[in-house]
């Protein structure tokens, strides 16, 4: 199964499921993020909203920083790797949107399995 990002960018409906994804983990931290329904846009909007909430809780929230990580899924490993990297903040932005697209595809692929097994 193909997870990249490129391959589903046009599909309006795997963009719609991811930034529904995202906007509810965050919800559940009491932050909001605005998807306009724009799917071209989609990624650098979501990117553009969640970099600055990271950035935010990193400096001064570490157990709501560490709790959404969590809650999004993000590999302690990947965590470690982005985290030695300048751009740290912006890379674990892209990598939390990455992988809240990888759940929406998973999730679409094994109820289609369902269905037809």
């Amino acid at each position: 199964m193909d997870l990249s990002v490129e391959k589903y960018r046009d599909d309006f409906e795997i963009v719609r499921l991811t930034a529904e994804q995202l906007i509810k983990d965050f919800q559940i931290f009491g932050i909001t993020i605005h998807f306009s329904g724009d799917p071209l846009r989609a990624y650098q909007e979501l990117l553009e909203q969640i970099t600055p909430v990271f950035r935010e809780l990193y400096k001064n929230q570490p157990a709501t920083f560490q709790g959404l990580l969590y809650r999004i899924d993000i590999n302690e490993k990947r965590y470690r790797q982005l985290s030695t990297e300048d751009n740290f903040i912006s890379r674990l932005a892209e990598e939390v949107i990455q992988r809240e697209f990888q759940k929406v595809l998973l999730r679409k692929y094994f109820s289609k399995g369902d269905k037809n097994g």
